[in-house]
């Protein structure tokens, strides 16, 4: 009694004289402090998770207790829970990326007992400096361990992620009664059934209502294409009061959106995963400016999810349909927290099921692609990543995911030199459950479809789908028990505004490659003698606009029209008048594939654009196309010593055309050839890019 009238006291002194604990909180925090039991809290997004957490750390440390330790998954979710930690008067740190020069002092105050909580990523859980230097003494000193957005650890959940596996591992090296904690908000009872396998057959499981009075749930039944979106986006920006977020699928799309929607006079900024790279502003300065109301919205990927705390975020919009009713709903819970009212809308249109296929597809490595990593590792002995590249047909965040997997299932170690070592040869993945789970992902991807279309509940829809164990009375406020219907048509010429900002002024730089993959056979020099100069592509191959016409001459009429023609001539006399020496000449890439295709367009480009063509490359031995190749080694080799310069060239720039750059190693490696065969500085033009970061 004495410790539930401390908590009511810290609760109070905390929150508010008002406040009581929520229904499910206090049984959550006693199970955890007094009885030392393996819990898992499955509640609604805004119930106060976090507080459980917080309040059974502060009140373990009071009984002498050692240090939280809470994994987490998003650096933008840390941030958030390190403020609120200190709100609660617990001394509170991370170990991440992001502070690299700290690490020292805190790891010291960590094993002195002088943290009350400390957070922490899965990866960082297997870094070879935290397992040797850290986790030896720290195992035994764990007050608490907390597994926040738990169902990560499932791979039937809707945001697996291998090294949560690695938790697994560290529970068994934790002391006997030491209370462990996953929460999440988003799982369904199949997650919630191997979450609970995984972390302890004695856990103590709450599940509470998913529902949320405050959402008001709107979907566009209808398809549209992006440039209606565009319209319809700006339209809904000058239109729902307060500050939100517009969820776009990939980094591209958050970018277009953001730059039309400033285009349109409104103040939204991009965000995603690497945006600091493009030279914005950082993470933390855009969640900041959000959280102060001082954008309109933040245009972003999933790399703002998880955690992220605005109580008064006004609505959530998805550009682009998600994969699953899960994530669907881990997304809009960020917004209407802590106001009556909050507008999710949801918009879909030609080409998302496309991409939510590709993330279905790609979860998983193929089984192929495993066991050409452990072939190779069984005849080699111990190889480094970049050497396992010859041996595997991966990229190289594939195969990250793949010695990611293999690690974490303990079939291969790490070395001290960075490479991996076979321990098992024997042992495999479970390839039939990552089969189950991808014809689950798929059917989920239906159950969102069918979401869309639904006539009834939108609310009671979502809560069904998570199985949540209450009985779900229609909300009352989404648009179908409201029988609401949207009254905005698109003006024409807006949307026509919108397709040309698609189409035009958007060329994407080519930044040359500078060195060749390790381990060329008879390379004894990494760095390329004579490198490419930047180059240009009309479009991303993924994008809407010009990909499509680029899409269709490629594989339908087996030819690039006129409107294709004249924009590449628009486009490259731009870029030509910021060249000191620009192209005097133009040449193409040969196919044996399609041997007409690109040759007919780069000899009408040069006569558009006054310069002689001179097809002096030759194609002289078929090879599978660079799309199925994944990996820089693999790419170089196939495109190595199959074509060949038939006549002198001419010392003058040369624009080295093609249709679509895959790898950009074609480029590299026919710009390369005629460089030293004695043309001038090379300049790549590609109609699409598959890789818009180049």
């Amino acid at each position: 009694m004495a410790l539930r009238q401390t908590a009511d006291t810290w609760l109070q002194q905390t929150l508010g004289a008002d406040v009581a604990f929520r229904d499910g909180q206090w049984e959550a925090i006693s199970a955890l402090v007094e009885r030392h039991e393996r819990t898992l809290v499955v509640q609604r997004t805004g119930w106060g998770k976090s507080l459980v957490y917080f309040m059974a750390t502060r009140l373990l440390r009071q009984q002498g207790a050692g240090t939280t330790l809470l994994v987490s998954p998003l650096l933008a979710l840390m941030r958030n829970q390190i403020e609120a930690a200190r709100r609660w008067g617990l001394k509170a740190e991370t170990i991440n990326s992001t502070n690299i020069e700290d690490h020292a002092i805190i790891q010291r105050e960590l094993l002195d007992g002088e943290l009350d909580l400390l957070l922490i990523s899965p990866e960082r859980l297997g870094n070879e400096r935290f397992q040797l230097e850290v986790w030896p003494k720290l195992k035994n000193q764990v007050g608490m361990m907390v597994i926040d957005e738990a169902h990560c650890i499932s791979d039937w959940g809707h945001d697996f992620r291998p090294n949560y596996r690695r938790i697994m591992h560290i529970l068994d090296d934790l002391p006997p009664k030491t209370p462990v904690l996953g929460t999440t908000a988003t799982a369904n009872d199949r997650v919630v059934k191997d979450v609970s396998d995984i972390l302890g057959a004695t856990m103590n499981i709450q599940r509470g209502a998913l529902t949320r009075d405050s959402l008001r749930l709107y979907t566009y039944t209808e398809p549209m294409d992006h440039p209606t979106r565009l319209t319809l986006l700006a339209h809904l920006m000058k239109t729902i009061p307060g500050c939100g977020i517009i969820y776009c699928t990939t980094t591209h799309d958050c970018q277009v959106v953001s730059e039309w929607l400033q285009m349109q006079g409104i103040d939204a900024q991009p965000y995603y995963a690497d945006v600091e790279s493009d030279g914005a502003d950082t993470r933390i300065e855009l969640e900041n400016r959000l959280m102060k109301n001082q954008v309109k919205a933040l245009v972003a990927s999933v790399a703002l999810g998880m955690g992220f705390d605005k109580p008064d975020l006004s609505f959530v919009i998805h550009y682009q349909q998600p994969g699953n009713i899960i994530s669907y709903y881990q997304q809009i819970g960020r917004a209407g927290r802590n106001i009556s009212e909050a507008h999710i809308i949801l918009m879909h249109g030609s080409g998302d099921e496309e991409i939510q296929r590709y993330f279905i597809d790609t979860a998983f490595p193929k089984p192929k692609q495993i066991e050409s990593a452990i072939h190779a590792l069984q005849e080699h002995g111990t190889l480094k990543q970049s050497e396992l590249q010859r041996y595997v047909n991966a990229s190289q965040s594939n195969l990250d995911k793949i010695l990611t997997h293999l690690e974490v299932e303990r079939i291969i170690q790490r070395t001290d030199d960075g490479g991996y070592l076979l321990r098992d040869a024997l042992a495999r993945p479970d390839y039939d459950r990552w089969e189950d789970v991808t014809k689950q992902r798929e059917t989920e991807l239906q159950q969102m479809e069918a979401y869309i279309q639904h006539k009834g509940c939108l609310m009671r829809f979502i809560a069904e789908a998570l199985d949540d164990p209450t009985n779900v009375q229609p909300c009352g406020r989404c648009k179908n028990c409201r029988n609401s219907q949207s009254k905005f048509v698109p003006d024409p010429k807006v949307v026509d505004v919108a397709r040309r900002f698609m189409r035009e002024g958007r060329p994407i730089v080519i930044e040359p490659r500078r060195r060749w993959p390790s381990g060329l056979p008879g390379m004894k020099r990494t760095i390329i003698e004579h490198i490419n100069q930047p180059g240009i592509a009309l479009c991303g191959y993924y994008d809407t606009g010009w990909a499509e016409i680029v899409k269709k001459g490629r594989f339908e009429t087996n030819f690039y029209p006129e409107e294709l023609l004249q924009e590449a001539m628009t486009v490259l006399k731009g870029h030509f008048s910021t060249i000191d020496a620009p192209p005097q000449w133009v040449t193409c890439v040969p196919s044996l594939r399609r041997p007409l295709l690109v040759s007919n367009f780069a000899e009408r480009l040069s006569k558009r654009l006054g310069l002689p063509y001179i097809p002096i490359l030759k194609h002289i031995k078929q090879h599978p196309e660079q799309a199925s190749l994944r990996n820089s080694y693999q790419q170089v080799m196939n495109t190595y010593n199959v074509f060949k310069v038939e006549d002198k060239p001419s010392p003058a720039p040369v624009l080295l055309v093609d249709d679509v750059a895959d790898s950009k190693w074609t480029l590299t490696v026919v710009g390369s050839l005629l460089r030293k065969n004695g043309s001038g500085p090379v300049h790549p033009f590609v109609l699409a890019t598959t890789n818009t970061r180049s």
